[in-house]
């Protein structure tokens, strides 16, 4: 290779580099991400698990629980609304969002998920007593109170997005710190 378009080539790679130092790994990341897996065909398993994992099982701290979804592969979305703060992965795992008082999984509607998170309450918490949604929003399907400390509120959503459905899978504890 001639020497100039080595040095051309080079000169490129080292400009190319100090561009994209401009730009953080988390906007980098959400950039290269499939639009579809924002908000993905995640399987009941997943939902589940995921609701599990960074829902039920999260840490108290705000700090400590975004770590357990880096850990996990998952990226902040740069905004954060009404002190929400959603987390996505470029995969088939299910969106995450979490405040001090809640925690959501939310992906698109899939055969099975209602009945997976059913029997997974059932299973997990079978003290939960069912309770009305009609108070809770228009598209909350399924609630369920879990006597604790502090009380917590279990519930589903389906939301319709463009003609296509979302499933959420929410904890809410209004009594956390």
């Amino acid at each position: 290779m001639p020497a100039p378009l080595i040095i051309a080539l080079s000169g490129s790679l080292l400009m190319a580099a100090c561009a994209s130092g401009q730009v953080s790994p988390d906007t980098a990341e959400l950039r290269n991400m499939w639009r579809a897996n924002l908000v993905p065909k995640s399987n009941p398993a997943s939902m589940v698990r995921a609701f599990e994992r960074f829902c039920v099982q999260a840490p108290q701290d705000r700090s400590a629980s975004e770590q357990k979804l880096r850990n996990a592969g998952y990226v902040p979305l740069p905004q954060e609304v009404a002190g929400v703060k959603a987390y996505v992965v470029d995969d088939r795992r299910p969106a995450v969002a979490v405040s001090d008082t809640m925690c959501l999984v939310q992906a698109e509607s899939r055969t099975g998920q209602t009945t997976r998170f059913q029997n997974f309450v059932a299973e997990t918490y079978p003290e939960a007593q069912p309770v009305d949604p009609a108070p809770l929003g228009d598209n909350i399907e399924q609630a369920w109170s879990v006597p604790s400390d502090p009380p917590q509120l279990i519930a589903t959503e389906r939301t319709e997005s463009f003609g296509w459905y979302r499933y959420a899978l929410i904890l809410f504890q209004p009594g956390a710190p």
